[in-house]
């Protein structure tokens, strides 16, 4: 129990004691997070946390749950074949992680501004409701593997550990026909008590589809390749909007650190066009190996195995089997 921050207990338990609650009532507080589902008693009669209770109450929550952090990565350009201009591993509790991560994101993030009646309303270019989603439905049995956030010039793509649950398809998802059904209810139900956050859970793909339709962006995609991918597009450009590269805030970097844009396919080196053709091509199928990789670039086995490693090396890509058989897929 001592990786649980009480503060954070008793914290949760002031708002959730709003309207008549009897604060007395929570005196016990081992038997509080008992009932919550956050702690159980061990065969020795030792109370300890869930692994749920962990992740919303602990102190550090990747200490004992390490796949539970989300990497946020910025790139320049639509690929991600070139490195990335920034990163950060967002760590904390439940909510740390949805806020952090969408701190990343609307630090980069263009906003379009409206006004409505006597007020201007800043309206983002992408939604970023999608993390409480990831978050909470994620599957935190897969040891090692962590939601990735990828932003890119055109689009963001969040990468969520673990499959559809039965019954679930892409299909009915891309037609907003599911029905909300919870990986994680404990999770769920725990940041329903905080304001803020109700009101995204359960409404689900519903909700996206809603959000990408009244800010005139495309639909987003989904797709399942060993994990679950949310990818939301940037609108058609707009006055208002910056569409062509991600806003990046100039107290961060001097001109001279960042990397100059190519201004047409001709700047572009041979090397960073067919690193750009593998990077589509493994979006697309899902996996690329050596031989693909000469079919679709033309080039010979020597300079394709050195032009993957380097994915490999810049993290645009992982490693998959060995000698022959070896394959190539998004990390």
């Amino acid at each position: 129990m001592e990786d649980i921050d009480f503060e954070k207990v008793e914290a949760y338990l002031r708002r959730r004691s709003v309207g008549g609650r009897q604060a007395g009532r929570f005196e016990n507080m081992e038997r509080v997070l008992m009932g919550m589902e956050c702690a159980v008693a061990a065969d020795n009669g030792e109370v300890v946390p869930t692994n749920a209770g962990v992740l919303f109450f602990g102190h550090e929550p990747q200490m004992q749950i390490i796949q539970s952090e989300i990497d946020c990565v910025l790139f320049r350009g639509a690929m991600g074949a070139s490195r990335y201009i920034d990163k950060k591993v967002i760590m904390g509790t439940v909510q740390e992680l949805i806020d952090g991560a969408e701190t990343f994101l609307r630090s980069y993030m263009p906003v379009e501004g409206r006004v409505e009646g006597w007020k201007r309303v800043d309206i983002p270019e992408y939604p970023v409701e999608a993390l409480v989603n990831a978050v909470i439905h994620r599957d935190y049995s897969r040891y090692g593997e962590s939601i990735r956030v990828f932003y890119y010039a055109d689009r963001i793509e969040i990468h969520s550990p673990g499959m559809l649950l039965p019954g679930v398809t892409v299909e009915q998802m891309e037609k907003g026909e599911v029905q909300s059904r919870l990986r994680n209810p404990v999770l769920a139900n725990l940041l329903r008590d905080v304001p803020g956050y109700m009101e995204r859970i359960g409404s689900g793909i519903r909700f996206m589809l809603d959000e990408t339709r009244r800010m005139g962006l495309p639909a987003p995609r989904f797709r399942e390749m060993s994990e679950f991918i949310v990818t939301f597009r940037s609108a058609p450009v707009s006055p208002g909007l910056r569409t062509r590269e991600p806003h990046i805030s100039e107290t961060l970097w001097d001109e001279e650190q960042l990397p100059a844009l190519p201004t047409s396919a001709e700047e572009l080196s041979e090397q960073e066009r067919r690193l750009e053709k593998a990077i589509v091509y493994v979006h697309e199928h899902g996996f690329i190996t050596n031989g693909l990789y000469r079919e679709i670039t033309g080039t010979t086995e020597k300079r394709a195995f050195r032009d993957l490693e380097a994915l490999v090396e810049r993290g645009r890509l992982k490693r998959v089997g060995s000698k022959r058989g070896r394959r190539y897929e998004l990390p």
